[in-house]
């Protein structure tokens, strides 16, 4: 996600919509869950090929313009690299240095200094790594390069005024103010990443799916529908970690059951499993699995702007009236853990622990329709085909039936679905699914007022609401920032906008002697899988 004015965050693409099929995992580098696998045999894998599943088939490997984080990301962590990372293997958001030596910011937090390893290669024939690569890598991607570059990921690095290079291996990142969100969901994560400065313009629009960088791993074939295909990179100096695998195989399989038949059959090595396939997994001693808690977010968005739901009483007995537990357990299997406000508790920084739990009550639902003078209601609810969507409508439908609201169903095909525009103010209730990133002002951007026609599918516009969006990014003390993030969360629950359901959890499983990797918001690192 990326910003685009001052709340740091807009974009007109669907990058980090969780959608319901994204994998999202972050368990430590080499853990195995107990409990969730059989004791089972530790044969090691047989081959020097890795071979992992993604949930879909690949669209753009440029950083600038990727466009799906559970199947784009795998790729692009094994090809590129940037000056910080987040530690696989850590319990928490650990930066790391990956490419950088040092990486020094200045006390008012206005630049970072930085020094490169000596002696790093991009793949092919692209030359050494230089301080000249990561200014054009980041200027090219904030639009400050000619012809200047429309990325919808510029706002990652909105308050970026320049990178001075000072010699070939060091240089200054130099703001315009500070940016509390760049050591968070900048530069350790896909915007962070460093490319080839000869590569990007030899190869013009044959990057994305030529991409070149100085990771582990380099792309050698991409087969559409059928595979990627990386090799380890012989060049590789980084040392920032040892790279395994002879190859890596990653393969499309977009359909649960097909990837469950795809590990069985040994055909892949490690996969995400459907939430139908976990018990049957987790009994396989053949097989290791894992779970974990998404930073994502599931919810039912209510139009603010429609006259139906304008009256906040409205809203409130629609509140009242929606049975979340039983939308958990017959969309999820009871496996998602429930949420009650934006921000998991994984991430952290803007966590909100008090957070009202609001319980079904009829009657209380029917005594707010009784205050808004509403008696009887029709609404539409628009969703998707995803994960726990059907199940979440038809429990909707049902339980607001109760307070005399008619609700028609009205679902979409994805693309529908996620294309933006003002015809989406037509909505009045609606689905909610997104990923985010690891620092809590990427979730709660797109909630503010810009993002009408956008991302904000509530067309709730708060100005205090804003006012602290652009705060907790400019303001570097975390306590301050904690402070921040709970109070919008305080003032979006006065709002009654949003009906908050569940942080998705993922569930994946793998040959045992097989340990994966991950970072910690949950993006797997096939570079950083090993054997037992």
């Amino acid at each position: 996600m990326s910003p685009q004015q001052r709340p740091p965050f807009t974009m007109d693409r669907r990058q980090f919509l969780q959608r319901g099929t994204a994998l999202g995992l972050a368990l430590p580098a080499g853990a195995l869950l107990s409990g969730c696998g059989g004791s089972g045999s530790e044969q090691q894998p047989q081959s020097d090929t890795l071979r992992v599943r993604l949930v879909g088939d690949i669209t753009n490997l440029d950083p600038a313009f990727f466009a799906d984080t559970s199947v784009d990301e795998p790729v692009m962590s094994c090809v590129y690299e940037g000056l910080v990372t987040y530690k696989p293997g850590a319990s928490d958001f650990e930066v790391v240095n990956q490419l950088a030596e040092s990486l020094e910011p200045s006390a008012d937090g206005l630049s970072y200094d930085f020094v490169l390893k000596q002696g790093i290669a991009f793949h092919g024939d692209y030359g050494e790594l230089t301080a000249d690569d990561v200014k054009f890598s980041y200027e090219r991607m904030a639009g400050l390069t000619k012809p200047k570059l429309d990325s919808p990921y510029g706002g990652d690095w909105e308050a970026l005024k320049e990178v001075r290079v000072k010699d070939k291996y060091s240089g200054t990142i130099i703001l315009k103010e500070p940016f509390a969100a760049l050591m968070h969901s900048t530069l350790p994560v896909t915007s962070g990443y460093v490319l080839s400065r000869k590569a990007v313009e030899e190869l013009g629009d044959k990057f994305a799916t030529k991409p070149i960088g100085t990771g582990p791993y380099e792309f050698v074939k991409w087969t559409p529908k059928q595979s990627v295909r990386l090799t380890r990179f012989a060049g590789y100096k980084t040392g920032f970690l040892e790279p395994e695998w002879k190859e890596i195989l990653l393969v499309p399989i977009p359909e649960d059951n097909a990837a469950d038949i795809a590990l069985e059959t040994d055909a892949v090595d490690f996969g995400q499993i459907g939430l139908a396939s976990v018990e049957r997994f987790g009994g396989n001693d053949s097989f290791g699995t894992g779970k974990r808690p998404t930073l994502g977010y599931v919810s039912i968005g209510m139009n603010v702007l429609s006259p139906k739901l304008s009256d906040i009483n409205v809203r409130r007995a629609i509140r009242a009236a929606l049975d979340v537990p039983s939308m958990l357990e017959a969309a999820f299997s009871g496996t998602y853990v429930r949420a009650n406000a934006v921000i998991p508790e994984e991430m952290g920084l803007g966590y909100w622990p008090e957070a009202p739990v609001y319980e079904r009550d009829v009657e209380q639902a029917k005594g707010f329709m009784s205050q808004a003078g509403v008696s009887s209601l029709e609404l539409s609810y628009s969703y998707t085909e995803e994960p726990g969507a059907n199940e979440v409508a038809e429990i909707t439908q049902a339980n607001l039936a109760e307070i005399g609201i008619k609700v028609k169903l009205d679902k979409t095909d994805e693309g529908t679905f996620y294309e933006l525009g003002k015809k989406l103010r037509d909505r009045e209730l609606v689905w909610v699914n997104y990923e985010t990133q690891p620092d809590p002002s990427f979730s709660m951007v797109w909630f503010t007022c810009d993002q009408f026609d956008q991302w904000n599918w509530t067309y709730w516009c708060s100005e205090r609401f804003d006012e602290l969006q652009a705060e907790g990014l400019t303001t570097q003390d975390e306590a301050r920032r904690q402070a921040i993030y709970l109070e919008m969360q305080e003032v979006w629950d006065e709002n009654v906008n949003s009906v908050w359901l569940a942080f998705p959890t993922h569930y994946y499983a793998h040959k045992k002697g097989l340990k994966p990797a991950v970072s910690p918001h949950g993006r797997i690192l096939p570079q950083a899988f090993t054997s037992a």
